[in-house]
C-alpha cells in the first residue's frame, strides 16, 4: 500500500499539516533538527538552487490529490532538470568550506523526498485526529508493519499499549525510520484491558542508543530500532512537546549562547507557527531581558516566554487591524533593546517601549514563580509623541528601571 493511500483516513489535517510549512534550504538532513521538520519543508543539497518552491507544491499536490509517486515523479522531474538539480555534482559544503562531489535529484532521491514528506504528513494528521478523539478512545496499540521485510526490533513493540498522553508516543510513534509501514490503532479502555494494559503499570522504557551528528558534533540518544531523526511524534511536535525541548536546551546554555538561540527561534517557522495560533498549549522562549531589569525584581532567570494563551489574548486585542509574524518579531526585539523599562513600585509586571520595524511599541511582561519565570502577556502599537511621553512621566515619578 503507498503512503498516499492512507490519506483517506484523515486528509484535511493531513493536508493542513504540509501546507503550514516554510521552506527552508540545507546542504544535509542532519543540519536541520528533528524537531524542526515539524514546521520547515527542506530538501538536502538544496542551498543554490531554486527548487523549494517547485518541490514542496508538487509534494502538496500529491498529499492533497492522493498522487502516487509515479505521477509526482512525472510531474517534476523535468522542472528540476531545467533548473540543473540533477545527477552528481561538485558543490561546496557551507559548514566546511570543502568541495564535495554530492548527489542532486535522481529518482532515489526523490523516492525519498516524497515518502519521507508524505509519511509524516500523514502521521501528523492521524495524530490530530487521535487527540480529538482520545476522550472516548483513550489508548494506543502499535501493531505490526505492513512491510513485506518487517525489522527485528519494530516487530518487538507489537503489542505496546500505552495510554494516549503517554510519554512513550513522543518517541515511539510511527514512522520510526527510512520506508516504516508501522502503525498504531486508537482503541478503547476496555480493549486495552483485554490486550494486558493494567491500572498504575510503570512506565514503558526503551533501550537507547547514543547517535553523534557529525554535522553538529551533538549527540543524542536514539530509542535502539529508531532511525536517527525518526524519534519524534510530527503531530505532537507542533505543541508542546517542542516548547519544552527548546526552552530546556536553552535553559542549559550560557547567557551568550541563549541570545543566539532566542534570536534563531524567534526567526525560525517555529516562532511564525506561533504567531498564526498553530501551536496550542504550548510556549515559546522568544527573549532574554536586559541585566537591570533582573536586578529590580530580584528575579533568577532571564528567559521571556510566550505562550500560546497570551497570542490569542494579543490577537483579539488587535483584530481589527491584525497581527502579522513580523509585527510579533518587532515587538519581541523592544525586550532586549528598550528605549525605556518602566515598572510601578510593588508591580510583578514591566512595560516596555521602543521603537522596532518602523513602529513603537509597549510591551508587557509579567514575572511570576518568583522571578524564576517571565511571561510576555501583551503589545501595542504606539504612537511615538504617546510612547515618549510616557516615559518622561515615568523619569519624572522614579519608575524608570536604570
Amino acid at each position: 500500500m503507498d503512503a498516499f493511500d492512507l490519506f483517506k483516513t484523515a486528509p484535511q489535517e493531513t493536508v493542513n499539516y504540509f501546507e503550514a510549512k516554510e521552506r527552508r534550504p540545507s546542504f544535509d538532513w542532519r543540519d536541520v533538527a528533528p524537531e524542526e521538520h515539524a514546521f520547515a519543508f527542506t530538501v538536502a543539497k538544496s542551498t543554490g538552487y531554486d527548487i523549494l518552491d517547485d518541490l514542496q507544491a508538487a509534494v502538496g499536490s500529491a498529499i492533497k490529490n492522493r498522487t502516487s509517486f509515479e505521477e509526482f515523479q512525472r510531474g517534476i522531474i523535468e522542472t528540476l532538470r531545467d533548473k540543473g538539480w540533477w545527477g552528481k555534482k561538485l558543490e561546496i559544503d557551507p559548514l566546511t568550506g570543502e568541495e564535495k562531489l554530492v548527489q542532486l535529484g535522481s529518482t532515489r532521491r526523490l523516492r525519498t523526498i516524497y515518502w519521507a514528506n508524505t509519511a509524516t504528513a500523514h502521521a501528523a494528521g492521524e495524530w490530530e485526529r487521535t487527540e480529538r478523539n482520545k476522550a472516548f478512545l483513550p489508548f494506543l496499540v502499535y501493531e505490526l508493519s505492513t512491510a513485506e521485510r518487517k525489522r527485528l526490533e519494530h516487530k518487538g513493540w507489537v503489542g505496546i499499549v500505552a495510554p494516549v498522553d503517554d510519554p512513550i508516543w513522543d518517541r515511539l510513534y510511527p514512522p520510526n525510520g527510512w520506508l516504516c509501514k508501522c502503525r498504531v490503532r486508537q482503541i478503547s479502555r476496555r480493549e486495552a484491558i483485554r490486550l494486558g494494559w493494567t491500572e498504575g503499570s510503570g512506565p514503558i522504557l526503551l533501550e537507547e542508543r547514543p547517535w553523534l551528528n557529525k554535522r553538529t558534533g551533538e549527540t543524542h540518544m536514539v530509542p535502539v530500532g529508531v532511525d536517527p531523526g525518526w524519534d519524534i511524534n510530527p503531530g505532537k511536535a507542533r505543541g508542546q512537546n517542542v516548547s519544552r525541548f527548546l526552552h530546556g536546551k536553552i535553559v542549559a546554555m550560557p547567557p551568550a549562547r541563549q541570545r543566539v538561540a532566542i534570536a534563531d527561534i524567534v526567526q525560525s517557522p517555529v516562532m511564525k507557527a506561533m504567531a498564526e495560533q498553530r501551536l496550542p498549549k504550548s510556549f515559546l522562549p522568544v527573549a532574554q531581558l536586559p541585566e537591570p531589569v533582573l536586578k529590580a525584581f530580584g528575579a533568577t532567570a532571564s528567559i521571556v516566554q510566550l505562550s500560546s494563551e497570551s497570542v490569542e489574548h494579543i490577537i483579539e486585542v488587535h483584530a481589527v487591524r491584525g497581527l502579522s509574524t513580523d509585527d510579533f518579531r518587532h515587538a519581541i526585539a523592544v525586550l532586549t533593546a528598550p528605549a525605556a523599562a518602566i515598572r510601578e513600585p510593588g508591580a510583578r509586571s514591566a512595560r516596555f517601549y521602543g521603537s522596532s520595524g518602523g513602529s513603537w511599541w509597549r510591551v508587557v511582561v509579567k514575572s511570576t514563580a518568583g522571578g524564576a519565570e517571565w511571561w510576555l502577556t501583551s503589545f501595542l502599537r504606539k504612537s511615538e509623541k504617546e510612547a515618549r511621553r510616557v516615559i518622561e512621566r515615568a523619569e519624572k515619578n522614579g519608575h524608570v528601571v536604570e
